[in-house]
This record gives C-alpha cells, structure tokens and sequence, in this order.
C-alpha cells in the first residue's frame, strides 16, 4: 500500500453551494505576506499549525541536529497570543528518547490539548502528550498485542472534550523475518510487513485501540469528531481510491466519495458543523499523473467535489477561513502553492518562494488574527531545514 502524508482545524459560516473556478495565479497577486523571524529555532521545520482558541495559535513540527552523520530530531512547538508581534517557544518534553517529531496538534482550549507522534519500539506503545495548562505530560497509547511493528505512528488527533478525543494513524506489521540470500550482504535480512489502519480514542483515562472494518486495506490519515456518535475518518483504500469512514457510536461504515479521477487519497478534514464538513488531498487522472488537488465537501447528505483550478496540485492542508476555506500544497513541477475559496471563488494567495526556487516546502495552514498563516521549511545548502512562517492573505 502506497503511503501519503499530511494534515487542521479552525471556521465557522456556511457557502454557497455553486463554485466558479479562476487560475490560481489570477487575483490577489503580490498580497503582502509578513514573515516570522525565527532564526533562533535554529535548523527546524515547521509541520503544522492549529487555532488553540480566539486568541492563541500554535504552530509545531521538530528542530533537527546532526551529530556526524546521523540527524536527530526534537518536538518544537511555537506560540502567539492575539496582539503580539512575535512567536515564543513552547517549552515541550521529547516524547522519547530517539528522534521524534509533533505529528498533529488538537486543542480543546488553553488548558487541554492533545499531540501525537510515533510509535516507539523501546516502550512498545504510541507517542502522544496532554497539555492542562501548565505542563505536558508524555501519556503512552498502546500498540496491538502480539504484533511487531516497524515505522508505525499517529498522523492526526481531534479533540473534542477531556473525555473524548479521536487519534488516526497506520500500523507496519512484521509478517516475517529471513536472512537475506544476497551472499554480499552477510548477516543481513528480508523483512516483509503490510499496512494496516489504526483508531485509537481516549476516554479520560486511557488511549483504547477502536477496530475499525478492513483494516487491513485501510491508510487513514485524519479524523474529525463533531460529537460521541459522529466522528469522520479519512484517507484511502489499498486500490489507492478515495475513502471516507464514520462513525455512529456503535459501528463504522463506508461513505461513498465520488470524484473524476482513477486514483486518488483524502489527507485532511475540517469541519464547520454536521452538514459543512470539507475534505482535501489528491486525485490522479492517468497512470502517468503526479497529482491534482482533490476538494470534497459534505453537505449533510453526500459528498460532493468542489471544482478547483486545473493546475492546482496536491493537497497537503485544509484550512476554514471566513466565507470558505483555504489550501496549501504542491504543484505538479514540486513548487508549492496556496489558494483560497472565498464567496464561491478560488484565488491564488501568491506565498513568496524560496530561492532557489523550489527548495520551499509548505506544510500546512490556519485562519489567524492577523488573517491566513502558512508554515513550512526551506531547504538548506547543507541538507538541513529552516523554518518558514508567513502570516498575510487575507
């Protein structure tokens, strides 16, 4: 199974069902953009950004050492309350002692959020840490029994009161180990897994393995929970078709996605209410495609696709803003872009490129204070990251 990245959360007024599409490279061209100095992060990337409440906003990912040749990394986490002028670190306990990074970020408020990372071979269990207010606590989730796992991890979590709290992920299951035959790599060995999707739920005292129907031809990759009995997951089949579960409280079932491609995954969810729901991520027209933005909207009813530029790529984030919603994510020549729906209306947000081109990479985005912020990396000339945080495009 093919398996694709990504992620948040934010909004609140309804849209117009009817959608004219314009180039992403027309209107609101050279809109200005304010960037965060952010030099001393340090070598980092920015993966994520989440709207805590009214007035804070958090944006996360990992600051990057490199120790000879090998490269660890440490959770970084940022902060700016409405009406300050810079970000602040957060400070953030790793989730273990290896490398690790902040997958997602979901708040309930300031004083109850929850993060999720990998999965950690040494304790045999899933990353994840709760925020009171005062302190994060690192709280393990636990992995199936009787398994081995390699390079598993929670991708996305919703929070939706301190009891319950929805965390998506996958599982890399160890179907057999052998020595290799490769008589020039002695002592070596082939391992063969398979993929599986992974629910876990938190009920005000333990993380709980939720199983979920065909699991094993299953890559979720974001869940959104509006209440205890209807909670979104999304993602993907093993035939690499768009997926859609939900649930009910009592059993999960599969929402058909329609969409014009022959290919394709949903990597993220936002939701304004039970019959505004958005989703985006990638559909593929061709075997010979490298991607087009894909954007699916529920409307209480059905999915329906959105209709976006022609030349928009792969959807990385999804964001609600003001009058519709906002994207980010990468162009079939691997620059990166972000656009807006507003009033039925898509528009190019023009987010400055690095230099040289390309090396940008934009990982997600949110609906500020201080209108749209974008987050990301640039790439270095020595291989490592450098923060990207643009706030403007309104």
């Amino acid at each position: 199974m093919r398996k694709t990245r990504v992620r948040m959360r934010a909004g609140a007024v309804a849209l117009a069902a009817a959608v004219a599409v314009a180039s992403p490279a027309t209107a609101h061209a050279g809109a200005g953009w304010s960037p965060a100095e952010l030099s001393w992060a340090g070598d980092a990337a920015l993966t994520g950004i989440t709207r805590v409440d009214g007035d804070t906003t958090w944006a996360y990912g990992m600051r990057v050492s490199r120790e000879g040749k090998a490269e660890r990394s440490a959770p970084l986490l940022l902060t700016r309350d409405d009406g300050e002028r810079d970000w602040r670190e957060m400070p953030m306990p790793p989730f273990s002692q290896g490398s690790d990074q902040i997958s997602e970020i979901s708040a309930v408020s300031q004083d109850d959020a929850w993060a999720v990372g990998l999965y950690d071979e040494a304790r045999g269990a899933f990353r994840t840490q709760h925020w009171d207010g005062t302190a994060w606590q690192v709280i393990d989730a636990p992995a199936p029994e009787g398994v081995r796992l390699l390079g598993s991890g929670l991708l996305d979590v919703s929070a939706r009161s301190a009891d319950d709290v929805w965390a998506v992920g996958w599982l890399e299951v160890v179907d057999s180990e052998r020595p290799s035959p490769n008589p020039d790599k002695p002592g070596g060995t082939v391992v063969e897994t398979h993929a599986e999707a992974l629910v876990q739920h938190w009920d005000g005292t333990a993380w709980h393995i939720v199983p979920v129907p065909d699991a094993g031809s299953l890559w979720v990759s974001s869940v959104t929970a509006l209440a205890a009995d209807d909670v979104w997951v999304s993602g993907y089949t093993s035939q690499d078709q768009p997926m859609m579960l939900h649930y009910d409280g009592g059993s999960w079932s599969r929402v058909p996605v329609p969409y014009d491609g022959v290919n394709g995954e949903l990597l993220d969810l936002e939701v304004r209410g039970p019959g505004d729901i958005w989703a985006a991520g990638r559909k593929l027209n061709d075997d010979e495609d490298t991607g087009h933005a894909l954007v699916m909207r529920w409307d209480g009813r059905a999915w329906r696709q959105v209709p976006v530029p022609a030349d928009a790529g792969r959807v990385d984030d999804l964001a609600l803003t003001p009058g519709g919603v906002a994207v980010t994510g990468e162009r079939p020549d691997g620059t990166p872009y972000a656009m807006r729906l507003r009033d039925g209306r898509w528009s190019s947000l023009e987010v400055p490129q690095a230099d040289p081109a390309g090396s940008r990479h934009l990982s997600g985005l949110a609906w500020t204070p201080q209108g749209i912020t974008v987050v990301g990396y640039d790439e270095q000339e020595n291989g490592l990251p450098s923060p990207v945080l643009l706030t403007g495009g309104r």
